[in-house]
């Protein structure tokens, strides 16, 4: 079929090296998620008090 255009087909996204920032460990503090949900849930849980007592 004459015309039929194709487009090319990409190799997965680590073929481009999108995915190898995320492979590298950075020198920063090593933190679990378990800590960081329950940051955000006590901040969260603190802002909405404060914000009952300010009212």
């Amino acid at each position: 079929m004459k015309g039929i255009k194709t487009t090319p087909v990409s190799g997965p996204m680590s073929s481009a090296g999108i995915m190898r920032f995320f492979d590298v460990s950075g020198g920063g503090p090593k933190i679990s998620p378990t800590v960081v949900f329950g940051a955000s849930l006590a901040f969260v849980i603190i802002v909405g008090v404060l914000s009952l007592l300010v009212r």
